[in-house]
Formats: C-alpha cells, structure tokens, sequence
C-alpha cells in the first residue's frame, strides 16, 4: 500500500505545497518591499476549499452544505493560483507592499504549516498502530 496515494495523504502533500508556494510569495513581496511600483502576491485563499472539492470528487472527502450561511464547495484545480493583491495602502512610488501585514501573512502560513506537519505525523502514527501485531 502506497500511503502517499491515500486522500488523506495526498490531500495533506497538497495542502503543505500550497503553504510552500504562498510562503515563497511573501519572502518575495517582502524582498521587494522597496521596488517602485510593486504589487504584493499571494496565493488565491480558496485555493484550499478547490482542493477539498477535487478531492470530494474522487470519492475521498465529501463535503456538504447543512445551513444556507455556509460556503458552497466549488470545482477546480488542486493547484494553487497566484493573485496580485494590494495591502492596505500603496506608497507614492507605486509600491502596495506593507511589511506588517506580510510578516502577520508569513506567521499565519507558518502556524497553518505546522498544523499540517502535525497531521501528517499523527496520520503516520495511525498507520503504524494499524499495521503493529496485535498486542504488540
């Protein structure tokens, strides 16, 4: 059995990628914090909720709607899409880069990053109490 192939893992891998991805953006917006007319980029946040969908159309994950408040699961691609987003205020030369806000982005992908990590060891953890002969 190939564990990185199971929705749970799989799902986890994609997830941890798209954390990679969005942190790589950052450290870029934040290296060019003094370019003249700069836009920031980030990685789309619902990036994930299409990973969700396209897994849940695999027969792994199945989400559902139960209030009308809640957000619809939408289709697309596991891959993360880039968007250019503005911070809060744009300087005179062009620059829309705002270093607190990028370094409260960093620190959000670094904490939702090592909940992924935690995960992925505890779903390791499972499978090898799984796979442990019985009172063992």
């Amino acid at each position: 059995m190939d564990l990185a192939n199971t929705p749970f893992f799989s799902l986890l891998r994609a997830r941890l990628d798209q954390l990679s991805e969005r942190q790589r953006l950052i450290s870029e917006n934040i290296a060019n914090a003094s370019t003249p007319g700069y836009r920031p980029r980030d990685v789309d946040t619902s990036g994930f909720e299409r990973m969700l969908a396209s897994a849940s159309g695999g027969g792994g994950l199945t989400m559902s709607k139960t209030q009308a408040a809640h957000m619809s699961p939408g289709g697309g691609s596991a891959r993360a899409e880039i968007v250019t987003r503005d911070d809060s205020e744009t300087t005179i030369d062009g620059n829309a880069v705002v270093l607190e806000e990028q370094m409260a982005r960093a620190a959000e992908t670094r904490m939702a990053f090592e909940t992924g990590i935690a995960l992925y060891q505890k779903g390791l953890e499972l499978m090898r109490l799984a796979a442990r002969a019985p009172g063992r």
